[in-house]
């Protein structure tokens, strides 16, 4: 019998739908679908009119990107439908707003469990069975650890399994002569990094020929997480082309051990997509395996500046970006006091509205941290050219749009670990060029920090002290810059001792604007797991809005199905704010204005990320998701309504009366001594 083709393509980590540079000019999903639909057309037609193969999808969608920022990754919806994907694995960047946001649409997560009901969280998959090609084909859903361990949102009853021992689990279920699936094959989709997916590979056996036919486990993997394109060495006499468009040949770091597994990653952000013709042949009577691969051919296609676009994506581009553009005027919040972010303020010392940008992304990694195992954060050190705009905002509305204008930059916020030696090596070089208005000028949290401009450069910080917030009850429910007393402990000059846990940006991660003392360090979140900084704004703003609406509700009146975390969250929140109303009225507030501490607390800043990670905000967002979700095809019922509804407030929008108000201002966390700037 002649071996039997299956057609397959399959692509991963994708963010930006419109323009993006790559080397002769632009390129954009409308030309990226474009190369798809060119595949598919080649396919066989099946009996119901579609194209016979299988159209795959390994993860990271809805975030991050400059528009998934404005519409938490409701946009990408519409783009999915319409490039008719059959199948899709969670990836780390799928629960970034948070999971019931992410559950409107159907996945793959096979090793993950909800303990709180002992099977898998709701709508999501095991596995899922096709019928392409004159084969059975059974897909699953696996994903490393190690991510898990990065995610603030992640819910607290998802589990992890053993990929290993959840695959080969599945293989007896799907592979059964005797059960209701009899699949053919198995194929993994995965989100993990190429070790663990060369790893996996070997233990599953996913290999070409015959001799895996007596062996429980997975014919292929195709993965996801990581953002480069790579086809395993599975022919050991390959040429440049063995696979069209890429070079087998070559070497690549984190794939020395693969010793010619299957394995196929297809690079990031609809640059590129995998054309994959796996050769099926019957397995002997009674194999385990009831076909194997024989043979595989393949192509990358890379999408060009000259790629021609899809009409179709193209229109539903335009309606998209029209969306995008009505939701910048939305308001997140009020000013009490004017925002400047005029260069000649961000970039030559402390100001208000660096404080605030970075003390409300001071607690954006918490959770992850913790899971980690390597305590909270201890600062966050960022930049004044973080800060755009050159512009003035407030008192008043401050937009959606005010915050894209104010932080344009995609490059992810991550957690590094260094010594002392290494903050004060980096405060002297952003102190530096001062009084120059160049970009490195410090932006910090949890720091405080005496310098003295008038000294020679390299001797200008006087004093670095690690701030840590002192306990008491006493603390507003505002979201004014911390003015509360709190214990200092000095931060040492000196190479090795205490490690500190520091928020900063890739870019200066990498070196750049004079930040070479930050190369070299240890990552606790990489850049491939952090968010971009407009991502963490919106987030905890949402957040905060929730709660804030919430906790004037009273039990009857509060959705019974938030998970158990939020609902504990919830009802000591509405507690507080009962017992503050009750108990304390102007009295209280009275004391808190004349002690001066109207702060947000560590914890209410925490439980604001936990919220907005744990619930879904449409009830309470200024834009409009399911209207954003259903653009291109609005007859259609949009997924996502019936679950947000379920899981809303009683609410379905924010008054702007109702819109939280926060307070940034200047406490003299950066002093310059010389000009004797006094906190006010």
């Amino acid at each position: 019998m002649s071996p039997t083709t299956l057609n397959i393509l399959h692509f991963n980590d994708v963010y930006r739908v419109g323009k993006q540079n790559v080397e002769g000019g632009t390129i954009d999903v409308a030309q990226w679908a474009q190369l798809v639909d060119d595949c598919r057309s080649a396919w066989p037609d099946r009996a119901d009119g579609e194209k016979d193969g299988l159209f795959l999808f390994s993860g990271d969608v809805f975030s991050p990107s400059i528009e998934s920022s404005v519409t938490r990754g409701s946009h990408m919806v519409p783009i999915m439908n319409a490039l008719k994907i059959d199948c899709a694995v969670a990836g780390n960047h799928d629960f970034d707003w948070s999971a019931p946001h992410f559950l409107n649409l159907p996945w793959l997560l096979s090793n993950i469990i909800d303990e709180d009901k002992g099977d898998l969280p709701n709508g999501l998959h095991a596995f899922q069975v096709f019928e392409r090609c004159g084969a059975r084909i059974g897909l699953i859903g696996l994903v490393e650890e190690d991510w898990i361990k990065t995610i603030s949102s992640w819910p607290p009853n998802y589990k992890y399994k053993d990929m290993k021992t959840v695959a080969l689990d599945l293989s007896k279920q799907l592979r059964d002569p005797d059960g209701p699936h009899k699949c053919d094959i198995i194929i993994a989709l995965t989100h993990s990094r190429l070790p663990n997916d060369i790893q996996l590979a070997k233990d599953l056996h996913a290999r070409i020929g015959s001799g895996v036919v007596p062996e429980h486990g997975c014919d292929i993997i195709l993965g996801g997480h990581d953002h480069f394109y790579y086809v395993s060495k599975f022919v050991q006499d390959a040429t440049p082309e063995t696979w069209k468009g890429y070079d087998m040949t070559q070497s690549f770091l984190g794939a020395e051990e693969d010793d010619g597994v299957l394995v196929i990653k297809s690079g990031t952000d609809f640059r590129d997509l995998s054309e994959i013709h796996l050769e099926l042949e019957d397995a002997p009577e009674g194999s385990i395996r009831r076909k194997y691969i024989s043979a595989v051919h393949g192509s990358r296609h890379t999408t060009q500046p000259n790629s021609q676009a899809s009409e179709k994506v193209t229109g539903l581009l335009k309606t998209l970006v029209g969306h995008i553009e009505e939701s910048l005027s939305r308001p997140v919040c009020k000013l009490d006091a004017v925002l400047d972010c005029h260069s000649d303020v961000v970039r030559i010392g402390e100001s208000a509205s660096g404080n605030w940008f970075a003390d409300v992304i001071f607690h954006a990694y918490d959770d992850a941290l913790c899971i980690k195992g390597v305590g909270g954060t201890d600062a966050v050190f960022i930049c004044g050219g973080t800060i755009r705009g050159d512009s003035s905002y407030g008192p008043g509305n401050f937009t959606v749009g005010n915050i894209m204008e104010i932080l344009p930059f995609q490059d992810p916020i991550i957690v590094l670990q260094m010594d002392g030696q290494t903050i004060w090596t980096a405060l002297e070089s952003s102190l530096s060029a001062w009084p120059a208005q160049e970009g490195r000028f410090p932006v910090v949290s949890g720091l405080q920090v005496e310098w003295d401009s008038s000294k020679p450069k390299g001797q200008r910080v006087l004093s670095v002290e690690l701030l840590q917030e002192a306990q008491s009850d006493d603390v507003s429910e505002g979201s004014q810059t911390p003015n509360l007393k709190t214990t200092t402990i000095p931060v040492k000059n000196e190479k090795g001792g205490r490690m500190y846990n520091v928020i900063t940006r890739q870019y200066m991660a990498q070196g750049f604007d004079g930040y070479d003392a930050f190369k070299g360090c240890k990552m606790l979140v990489d850049d491939e797991n952090g968010r971009i900084m407009s991502d963490l704004i919106r987030h905890y703003l949402l957040g905060y809005q929730y709660i804030n609406m919430m906790k004037g509700l009273t039990a009857e009146q509060t959705p019974s199905c938030l998970s158990a975390q939020s609902s504990q969250l919830i009802a000591t929140e509405q507690k507080k704010h009962t017992d503050g109303t009750a108990k304390h009225g102007k009295a209280r507030w009275t004391q808190i204005v004349r002690k001066k501490v109207i702060k947000t607390s560590a914890r209410d800043a925490s439980n604001r990320y936990r919220i907005a990670g744990a619930e879904h905000m449409s009830g309470i967002d200024c834009v409009d998701g399911a209207k954003i979700r259903s653009a291109g095809n609005p007859s259609n019922k949009d997924n996502s309504q019936d679950m947000s509804s379920s899981l809303s407030p009683p609410w379905t929008s924010v008054l702007e009366s109702d819109l939280v108000v926060v307070s940034p201002r200047i406490d003299g966390r950066l002093k310059d001594v010389a000009r004797a700037q006094v906190s006010t």
